[in-house]
């Protein structure tokens, strides 16, 4: 009867390595796709902001809305490669005050949860930013 105990038993600590190690795999994805998506966000929004005061003082110096709009399409495809500045509402100049708004996206690169399809909003990022020229 002893033997028949043991019997039942056997395998089960490979077993249960083998759930952990599955559990452990699962964590780290999660955690790099948490990760990813939030240094998208911190990246999008940094190169909105720096877009937003480029495109400022280049319309400040030139007066050209066209100059100011690629000096910041420039600037966020040097800061982010692969985000975007939307043709519509993207970018827009109030020429009384010279404060400019720029509009960045980007979908954040991700292992697993790109490949499921209602995380597809979290995993698109935008940032508004509005900047002003600078006073030096």
């Amino acid at each position: 009867m002893r033997t028949t105990e043991l019997r039942d038993e056997h395998g089960l600590v490979a077993k249960l390595t083998i759930l952990w190690l599955l559990l452990l795999a699962v964590f780290v994805l999660a955690a790099f796709d948490t990760g990813s998506i939030a240094l998208t966000r911190y990246k999008v929004t940094s190169a909105a902001s720096d877009a937003a005061l480029e495109a400022a003082n280049v319309f400040k110096q030139t007066g050209d809305r066209n100059h100011a709009y690629q000096a910041a399409v420039q600037l966020v495809n040097e800061d982010v490669p692969g985000a975007r500045i939307p043709a519509k509402d993207g970018f827009s100049i109030d020429p009384q005050t010279g404060k400019v708004t720029v509009v960045v996206v980007k979908r954040a690169s991700t292992l697993i949860a790109g490949r499921i399809g209602f995380l597809e909003s979290v995993l698109r990022e935008k940032a508004t930013e509005t900047s002003g020229p600078s006073t030096v």
